[in-house]
């Protein structure tokens, strides 16, 4: 079976394609209209004439896309994760952006701003947040293992129910900061 049929048994079957990884994938006329595609790596994806309303495309990797002729009716399409990389590397100002779930997983956060951003449920494992402006971000449920939060300014950042182990953070770093239900192993001192 080749892998466009083999995606659309799992669109008809209800499987998840959050987070999936379709670069390079002719999909040119396919029906993914309501189907929740946040995160998915769309790179180098062919879709055009395909049919995304009503789709989710929020922190998709859409570098060199082809969307020609898509319907995009009602399309939820975010802030795309290259959109975001970009925005970080011309120290554009992120807060109050909407990066829940984003699978942020080992990017360079160093420096951004990020006070009043959504940040909740998003896959920050081994992120560089050296240094981040996290005042009031909402952090709960985010995945921060591995990552890197030296310097980061969390007050009054929502820590609820984030996963932080051997996370790098000082422990008075988190004065100010809502952390119930968290889990951390090994932060520094």
């Amino acid at each position: 079976m080749n892998a466009v049929k083999e995606l659309e048994n799992k669109i008809s079957q209800g499987h998840s394609l959050v987070r999936a990884d379709l670069s390079g994938m002719d999909l040119s006329g396919i029906d993914l209209s309501g189907v929740d595609l946040t995160g998915a790596n769309l790179s180098d994806c062919n879709l055009s004439n395909s049919n995304l309303s009503h789709a989710k495309l929020g922190a998709t990797r859409r570098e060199n896309a082809n969307l020609d002729g898509a319907k995009m009716e009602e399309t939820k399409m975010e802030l795309s994760i290259d959109d975001l990389q970009q925005k970080i590397g011309n120290a554009q100002n992120l807060g109050g952006y909407n990066l829940s779930d984003y699978n942020l997983a080992g990017i360079d956060l160093s420096g951004a701003r990020l006070a009043h951003a959504n940040l909740s449920g998003a896959n920050l494992k081994g992120a560089d947040l050296r240094g981040a402006y996290l005042y009031e971000a909402n952090l709960s449920n985010a995945n921060l293992s591995e990552a890197d939060l030296t310097g980061a300014q969390l007050r009054r950042a929502n820590l609820t129910g984030s996963i932080r182990i051997n996370a790098k953070i000082r422990k008075w770093a988190l004065k100010g900061a809502y952390i119930a239900g968290a889990t951390a192993y090994k932060d520094d001192a």
